[in-house]
């Protein structure tokens, strides 16, 4: 039968591959052709950008306001998938407002609902009063199919009719300390595929 026997280097234990018995048996192991790990699944980088200033935002009706966030990653392989995770603190003037995960500045494929009439497709939505902020959260592995660098960003839109206000990183209310101010994330990491 043959095998494949590693020896630890200090006098330590040892580690054996051996060959099944019959060829009934024969099992294939494919390594990756780079590395020196099984890398399916591994974390191979991350990257994030931390917004901790205050901003307030005056956007229109069904629009979108430019990134309030973005973050850049260049994966390391094609086959790699991007994990995005964003939690964005604030407040609008009104009833609610969301955000949605764009790529190089354009909505990702299947970050958003599925198209409903005339409702807005965003990542995370949230209804809040005038007064208390509210944490928006969201979570979606994006699928690059590139080595080149690649900018994600965070929109935000706001769910009431007009033009209103929306509060990053606080709220519309006096400068009192039981008010709070806070930060927001977004990170990319890179998955193994």
């Amino acid at each position: 039968m043959s095998s494949i026997k590693l020896t630890a280097d200090s006098g330590g234990g040892t580690f054996e591959i051996k060959a099944p018995a019959s060829s009934a048996n024969t099992r294939v192991l494919t390594l990756p052709d780079s590395g020196n790990y099984i890398l399916g699944g591994k974390i191979l980088q991350v990257v994030q950008t931390v917004k901790t200033d205050r901003s307030t935002i005056s956007l229109a009706t069904n629009t979108l306001t430019s990134d309030i966030m973005t973050v850049s990653i260049t994966p390391q392989s094609t086959s790699s998938k991007i994990l995005l995770q964003c939690t964005i603190n604030g407040n609008c003037s009104t009833t609610g407002f969301g955000f949605v995960f764009n790529k190089g500045g354009t909505d990702i494929t299947g970050a958003t609902g599925d198209a409903h009439g005339s409702r807005r497709r965003l990542t995370s939505s949230q209804e809040v009063d005038s007064s208390n902020m509210s944490s928006l959260s969201g979570t979606f592995l994006d699928s690059p199919s590139t080595t080149s660098a690649t900018t994600y960003g965070v929109k935000m839109a706001h769910t009431s009719s007009g033009t209103q206000n929306i509060f990053i990183n606080h709220n519309n209310e006096a400068d009192l300390a039981k008010f709070h101010v806070t930060i927001c994330t977004l990170s990319a990491m890179e998955v193994a595929a």
